[in-house]
């Protein structure tokens, strides 16, 4: 995703959002067929300035998505290319917008098989049969499914599933428009037979399905081409959540000043570790250190303080009152100069679920005045609390997983896990926090209501110590002179553009935390050169 018009985001919206998008531009004085022009050009191009091909199949439904498809037939004609059609509407006529795309098709030189009888006979037609289809499909080496697009409501089922399994089996490079045929557009769900794209393009618009698994694994790469909406039909639009793109991650960026020292770029308090645990500590400090910070403290259980000095040179460490390897509430003290030095507190990673740990976790939140990266233990410290987290609201940013979110709030992790995008909403609504509530993908939750999507990340990520990473690299942003916002925003991008970067030469399942560490400063550049 790599373009965005609204300063460097794109909007997700629902099926039906998008029909009243579309419906308000009409009303707005633009034509359904220039529309339609808008978005099949534009799909175009992309196709045009990013893929090689020299014979193309465009599939065409009954509807809107199956005009944009035929707009793209004919662009792809002019340049060059050899395109075969063929227009599928198996319950009825095609649409008015369809008929007229097929009439400027026709108007250059080109054609379309009808796939139905009804087809044929309504729009004087050659008539072909799934046979023809495949060998098509077969011969091609480029397709553009323009079946079925957002608005699909229902199962694919007969001559439409078997069409999608001869796309599938083809071994053609597939370009599907909007969403591919088969998934429905709200929901991250795949009910029947759908395409499985090599790339997704959306219109104007991302959809829920673009972000959420398992139908975002057919979608392949995902890109977004605008189409011409008057700007009074986009004016009191309801999103249902958005998502930043590189350009957009990039301005959130704190500035470096080239005159800077170590004390300009901020300070890191992390309390972290415990016996068996301090590796946890090490990969949360490493990842703010390549996150920017000028100055780390890492404040461990005093039995820790030598395995800290080894596994990280670059900190200073406070050794921590303890028991039994976890720090104890009388470990407070131990961390007056430390909050007179530090800009941000982070606390969590390794910590120690013990009532003693939680306690002192707890005590050492509320002795910080200012702002507070809780993750891990420390959030089961803070379920412990009544109202804890609301007391930290308009400085905390929470970083929990769907199990540590249950904890949190005692809604059941695979419940989280379905709901993910209203349920980190509500609660950091009514808490006044920043919930980052990790997964794929992970939910950023604001206290104003919005709700943004990250686009980065695979499931390599998906390993012990990957989370303290992400705790490190927003403490690091934060102390960088990062707002609370940015470094919730940018964080979770970057960490997963590092496990991006990874898997472009090695296995995404060989990912430990400890490489994405090490690709930060190749991530962090990635997004500086965004433009």
């Amino acid at each position: 995703m790599t373009r965005g018009p609204r300063a460097g985001e794109w909007l997700v919206v629902t099926a039906a959002e998008q029909r009243r998008i579309d419906a308000l531009a009409v009303a707005c004085g633009a034509s359904e067929d220039a529309l339609v022009e808008s978005a099949g050009r534009s799909a175009a191009e992309w196709i045009l300035a990013n893929l090689e091909a020299e014979c193309a199949v465009v599939l065409a439904g009954p509807g809107g998505n199956g005009a944009d498809a035929l707009v793209v037939a004919r662009c792809l004609r002019r340049s060059g290319i050899n395109v075969e059609s063929f227009l599928f509407s198996p319950q009825g006529p095609p649409s008015r917008s369809a008929m007229h795309a097929l009439a400027l098709l026709r108007d250059e030189g080109g054609s379309a098989f009808a796939l139905s009888h009804a087809d044929a006979d309504s729009g004087s037609l050659t008539c072909a049969d799934l046979g023809h289809v495949g060998e098509a499909l077969r011969a091609a080496d480029l397709v553009i499914d323009g079946l079925y697009g957002a608005g699909l409501s229902r199962p694919l089922d007969g001559a439409a599933a078997t069409i999608v399994l001869l796309l599938n089996e083809s071994g053609a490079r597939v370009v599907s428009l909007d969403v591919p045929s088969g998934v429905a557009a709200d929901e991250g769900e795949v009910y029947g037979p759908a395409v499985r794209a090599d790339v997704t393009l959306a219109m104007e618009f991302l959809k829920p399905a673009h972000l959420f698994f398992p139908a975002a694994g057919l979608c392949g790469r995902t890109d977004v081409v605008e189409v011409a909406y008057p700007e009074k039909a986009q004016d009191g639009m309801v999103p249902r959540a958005r998502v930043l793109t590189g350009d957009g991650v990039r301005l959130r960026l704190p500035k470096r000043s080239p005159a800077g020292h170590k004390g300009t770029f901020g300070h890191v308090l992390l309390v972290a570790g415990s016996a068996g645990m301090t590796g946890a500590a090490i990969l949360a400090g490493r990842a703010a250190l390549r996150a920017g910070t000028g100055l780390l403290t890492l404040a461990v259980p005093a039995s820790q303080v030598a395995a800290a000095h080894a596994g990280l040179p670059e900190a200073l460490v406070v050794s921590l009152a303890e028991e039994s390897g976890h720090i104890v509430p009388a470990a407070v003290a131990d961390l007056g100069a430390a909050f007179g030095r530090a800009r941000v507190l982070a606390i969590g990673p390794g910590l120690s679920r013990d009532e003693e740990a939680s306690a002192a976790a707890l005590a050492v939140i509320h002795g910080f005045d200012g702002p507070v990266i809780a993750d891990a233990d420390a959030l089961y410290a803070l379920a412990r609390c009544p109202g804890g987290v609301r007391e930290l609201a308009g400085r905390a940013i929470l970083t929990p997983h769907p199990g540590e979110f249950g904890t949190l709030t005692g809604i059941d992790a695979a419940e989280v896990d379905g709901n993910r995008v209203d349920v980190a909403s509500e609660f950091a609504t009514a808490n006044g926090v920043i919930v980052v509530l990790k997964g794929r993908p992970t939910a950023i939750g604001f206290p104003d209501g919005k709700i943004y999507l990250n686009p980065t990340g695979h499931a390599g990520l998906a390993k012990g110590g990957s989370g303290d990473v992400l705790t490190g690299i927003v403490a690091g942003l934060l102390a960088g002179g990062a707002s609370l916002e940015d470094a919730a925003l940018v964080g979770p991008y970057v960490h997963g553009l590092a496990a991006d970067l990874f898997a472009v030469h090695g296995s995404e399942r060989s990912l430990v935390p400890s490489d994405v560490v090490e690709l930060l400063p190749q991530a962090f550049l990635e997004v500086e050169k965004c433009a």
